[in-house]
């Protein structure tokens, strides 16, 4: 269906008819009750009038040159020239005031109307513009522009809406972002659509915390960021959580810290201070290196000091090959022991607020007594059995693998807190950018098969002596 048979019109329709049949037909599509149909107008009424002004312009041209090539024509073209302004002066909008027009603007008023948004009557508000936008009264594009820049900014300065409200009220004036149909320009647009995300945000957040106190099983979430919970219950959350909902947590909590920070306080609520200590730890490659490298060391000063306990150099291989799949082993055995520690979480909690430093417990989400600090006694162990003949080494060893094995898992705890070795890399990362890695790789390669070599011949003189 052309643009010509849905105004109900002739191909040859001027101006004025154009602007007369659309200003009848505005009346059956209304853009709050069919807002489909309604573009489909507008669209076929800007195409027909480009039509009509086009051929307009076009018979001017031609009366002109006419003009110009037959002097006599003068006197015709004089008599021509009132309705060339006729049709002119249809052009502007002072046309419109030839259509029936509603007298004065509806009620409810405009500003009762921005009063009843600040108040919060959002279905009164609604209804009104329903109202306005049936009437006459806005057939008119100045008025309608007019009125959808109050719309536009009642929405800006009210103090609180709902989401809801936001798209029902842009749909029944029309308005969509999909369809490149905005009242303002688009910064101006993006204003309001991150005013909805905010809303969206603090209503999902009221609804999880009205699930918490319904059910502890529900919003957990904001319930770990928000509530005031005791260590044991905020503990006990977190044990219970899988990796979405501690990525849902992470989210929720940066986005309270860089982008929502008024929005505890517009609900009334403390939000837990110290919400990066409780995330997971990201990785436990610190603990594991750290523990190789001691045990290996003590290993190896051990069979260097009393060769007599080894039959050749392959036995002090196989010792150090063999450390890591003790740390499997133990890494297996410590699962099955936090099992445990997790079922008595009420035990642990108490204990650890009464002997572990508040530096290294923080509220529960640090090192726990059950959890931690006991399976650390293992390696410390491990330390002492192979340097118990080694007098400078008989307790100093095990001190130092104790109190490392805690250090390197609280670092491993502290979550989103980066240590001193990733602050390390991030202040050198952009020098080491620009070494010549290539070159350095092969460097240390030679190094270490030269340590390698020398190694194996200190130990195998060692060995043989």
């Amino acid at each position: 269906m052309s643009h010509w048979q849905l105004l109900e019109l002739t191909p040859g329709a001027d101006e004025r008819s154009i602007k007369r049949a659309y200003a009848r037909l505005l009346k059956v599509h209304r853009p709050d009750e069919d807002p489909a149909a309604f573009q489909r107008l507008r669209e076929a009424y800007e195409a027909s009038l480009a039509d009509a002004r086009w051929r307009a312009q076009d018979d001017e041209e031609e009366v002109a040159l006419a003009v110009v090539e037959d002097q006599p024509a003068i006197e015709t073209a004089t008599q021509v020239a009132p309705m060339a302004r006729e049709e002119h002066a249809a052009l502007t909008p002072a046309a419109w005031e030839e259509i029936p027009l509603a007298a004065s603007p509806p009620e409810p008023s405009l500003a009762v109307m921005q009063q009843w948004l600040a108040q919060g009557k959002e279905a009164e508000v609604l209804d009104a513009l329903r109202q306005w936008l049936a009437s006459d009264w806005l057939l008119r594009f100045e008025r309608r522009q007019e009125f959808e820049q109050h719309v536009l900014q009642w929405l800006e300065s009210a103090p609180q809406w709902s989401l809801a409200f936001f798209e029902r009220a842009c749909q029944v004036m029309g308005w969509s972002e999909a369809q490149d149909d905005l009242p303002c320009e688009y910064r101006r647009w993006e204003g309001l659509i991150q005013r909805c995300e905010r809303q969206a945000l603090q209503e999902r957040v009221s609804a999880d915390l009205a699930g918490y106190d319904d059910d502890k099983r529900l919003g957990q979430v904001a319930a770990l960021l928000f509530k005031p919970l005791t260590d044991r219950r905020r503990r006990e959350i977190a044990d219970g959580f899988s990796g979405h909902d501690w990525q849902r947590f992470s989210e929720l909590a940066e986005s309270i810290e860089h982008q929502n920070r008024d929005l505890p306080k517009r609900l009334g609520l403390q939000p837990l201070d110290n919400w990066r200590d409780w995330l997971p730890a990201s990785s436990f490659k610190g603990l594991y290196g750290f523990l190789w490298f001691a045990l290996a060391l003590l290993v190896g000063y051990s069979l260097l000091d009393h060769p007599q306990r080894v039959d050749g150099l392959a036995a002090a291989l196989a010792v150090l090959i063999f450390i890591p799949g003790a740390m499997y082993l133990g890494n297996t055995v410590y699962r099955f022991w936090s099992m445990v520690a997790v079922s008595a979480v009420s035990l642990d909690i108490r204990l650890s607020q009464l002997l572990v430093p508040p530096r290294w417990y923080r509220r529960g989400a640090g090192l726990l007594l059950l959890r931690q600090i006991v399976p650390a006694i293992v390696p410390a162990i491990y330390a002492a059995v192979w340097s118990r003949s080694v007098p400078g080494l008989r307790w100093l060893s095990p001190l130092l693998v104790y109190l490392g094995t805690l250090y390197f898992t609280h670092v491993a705890l502290s979550g989103g807190k980066p240590s001193i070795w990733n602050r390390a890399a991030r202040a050198t990362k952009g020098q080491m950018a620009r070494l010549p890695w290539r070159g350095l790789w092969q460097g240390a390669l030679i190094c270490l098969a030269g340590l390698a070599m020398g190694f194996y011949l200190y130990v195998h003189s060692r060995l043989k002596g």
